[in-house]
């Protein structure tokens, strides 16, 4: 078992908010004055830091036209179903006295990606008697971010290399490839505590750069990592190769993963099969 210590800086993936916010009314004035309702006064904000990629359209998830917003009543009925773009012609809500829920979302979920994912944030509260209510959804990506960066020196010793993931609860049965000249990142599905996350790299050592103990042409590394939902980690895979005869040529592996901009050392668990 080899443990490699792996670096993980932040800031790929952040959080998309979605804020309601109420402005204020007199209960004189407006619904409520029963004592049977309440006023709920919403607005959208969302922004996403996720980095663009030539199959993923960003700007549409920073569009907060695009969302689709839901409120139900204490009783399930829906009270609103709209448009982020029509929220705003929407306002004032009315609501009756007692629980409430808001859902935001925006995309479609699927167990793994390269060109969309999904977006969702739920916020419960209860509306009071001649009161406004202020509330804050926090929508995020129900998935992490995977991409590759083989060193381009790879293609110096070894005629081909993959890598391929397995292992989350979406995922099943499923493997996900990335090919040595892939660019565009896997959006995975993740349970909301996150998941372990397994690899296997296989490499194909040119004939020149074959271990002349083994010749083993073929050679395959496993391990897994832990992902968490709106994260991006990115495996970075460099040769290594100790000039003796036949040539031994193996690789390093390190992941990094940005969400601060502050650095945490991790611990990987690789193994040689």
């Amino acid at each position: 078992m080899l443990m490699k210590k792996t670096t993980w800086m932040l800031g790929a993936m952040a959080i998309l908010g979605l804020t309601f916010a109420s402005c204020s009314q007199d209960p004189a004035e407006g619904p409520g004055v029963d004592g049977k309702q309440g006023v709920l006064m919403l607005s959208l904000n969302g922004k996403t830091n996720f980095v663009k990629t030539r199959a993923l359209n960003e700007s549409s998830y920073n569009n907060t036209d695009n969302y689709t917003v839901v409120v139900t009543d204490k009783d399930g009925r829906e009270r609103l179903n709209c448009k982020g773009s029509e929220v705003a012609s929407k306002m004032p809500l009315t609501m009756d006295i007692g629980g409430y829920t808001v859902k935001a979302f925006y995309g479609r979920e699927t167990a793994a990606s390269r060109d969309e994912f999904y977006v969702e944030g739920v916020k419960s509260g209860t509306i009071k008697a001649d009161q406004r209510e202020d509330i804050e959804v926090v929508c995020t990506p129900t998935c992490g971010r995977i991409m590759v960066n083989f060193n381009e020196e790879m293609a110096t010793y070894f005629s081909d290399y993959t890598v391929s993931f397995s292992g989350t609860e979406a995922l099943g049965s499923e493997t996900l490839a990335w090919l040595k000249n892939d660019v565009e990142p896997w959006y995975v599905k993740l349970n909301e505590g996150g998941e372990t996350i397994s690899f296997t790299i296989t490499t194909t050592a040119k004939d020149e750069y074959v271990n002349s103990s083994n010749k083993e042409q073929v050679a395959t590394k496993t391990g897994t990592f832990r992902l968490s939902r709106n994260k991006g980690y990115k495996m970075n895979i460099n040769p290594s190769y100790t000039p003796s005869e036949g040539g031994s040529v193996s690789i390093e592996i390190t992941i990094d993963e940005s969400t601060n901009d502050k650095p945490v050392d991790i611990e990987v668990p690789v193994d040689w099969i």
